[in-house]
């Protein structure tokens, strides 16, 4: 692999951090002074909470894409920690559970 896997393994990792700290920046200027969220209507808190989700789980999946290309690059340092139970999770797809 070339110098370009440690970049794109750190601008996922970053791009999955800003994408957290957007969806809690959201959801801090829905709130009044108590700590409660407003909506002006049931939809609208519905397609809040769906955009909520999906900011959420874009964010996971770069983090975890992220962490993972960078974990594959540096196997023989310290990405063993992270790809064993990669492995052993492959293993348990492949045996069957």
């Amino acid at each position: 692999m070339a110098w370009g896997t440690e970049y794109i393994g750190a601008l996922l990792i970053a791009l999955g951090i800003v994408l957290t700290l957007v969806r809690r920046k959201r959801r801090f200027d829905r709130t009044n002074k108590f700590g409660i969220e407003q909506f002006p209507s049931y939809w609208e808190k519905l397609g809040t909470d769906f955009r909520d989700g999906l900011y959420r789980y874009s964010a996971l999946l770069l983090l975890f894409i992220g962490v993972l290309i960078l974990a594959f690059r540096y196997e023989d340092s310290w990405g063993w920690m992270v790809t064993i139970p990669v492995y052993a999770y492959m293993l348990f797809l492949l045996l069957g559970s």
